[in-house]
């Protein structure tokens, strides 16, 4: 009866409840169009982010303002792919630390996969600023100094720096009970355990 009730081992409630509010972060910052934008005085500005590069439909010289080159072209794609990465590596750390598993291959997978996604969710934001001050670096060229044009960061920049911040302290919260599990006594019996074997 005792080994019926007893909790998976690598369960870990707060890390996947933190992951799941960075999935969602990273979502909304992905259906939002806005990661930086340049506008052109009088006229609408031209929005750059991960719905950009699903409109270009992998055409890399369909830039109609120029501002960005292949190279910047190709980079917002490889933003857009950590992006969609970090959603999955995140969904499954949310999954795995939810349910736990008593088997000894899975226990530190969870782990790495938080680590992952905070890495990717690193990748995407440095590549979104690289990309953000090279077109600021590019608009102080002659060409452009005709038209008075502003670049500024949107909303999702913001909304995947606090998917960011979720991710990173899912990390360490998964990091924190495998430490913890590392000097846990044999043989005792964590909260969980003894609440259900006491019911």
């Amino acid at each position: 009866m005792e080994g019926r009730l007893r909790v998976p081992q690598n369960r870990n409630l707060p890390a996947a409840v933190t992951q799941c509010f960075s999935v969602v972060a990273l979502c909304t910052a992905v259906a939002d169009p806005n990661w930086f934008q340049v506008a052109p005085n009088g006229t609408s500005p031209q929005i750059y982010g991960v719905a950009y590069v699903v409109r270009l439909q992998g055409n890399l010289t369909a830039d109609p303002n120029t501002v960005l080159n292949c190279e910047g072209i190709s980079l917002l794609i490889v933003m857009a792919t950590c992006s969609y990465i970090g959603i999955l590596t995140g969904f499954g750390a949310f999954i795995l630390s939810f349910l736990g598993s008593r088997h000894p291959l899975l226990f530190n997978l969870p782990i790495m996969l938080h680590f992952i996604t905070a890495i990717l969710y690193v990748g995407t934001l440095a590549l979104c600023s690289y990309l953000f001050f090279q077109v600021k670096t590019k608009l102080r060229r002659k060409e452009f100094q005709k038209t008075v044009m502003q670049t500024t960061l949107g909303e999702s920049f913001m909304i995947g720096f606090f998917g960011l911040m979720f991710s990173v302290t899912a990390s360490a919260l998964s990091l924190h009970k495998a430490l913890l599990k590392d000097v846990k006594r044999p043989g005792s019996r964590t909260e969980e355990e003894s609440t259900l074997i006491t019911h």
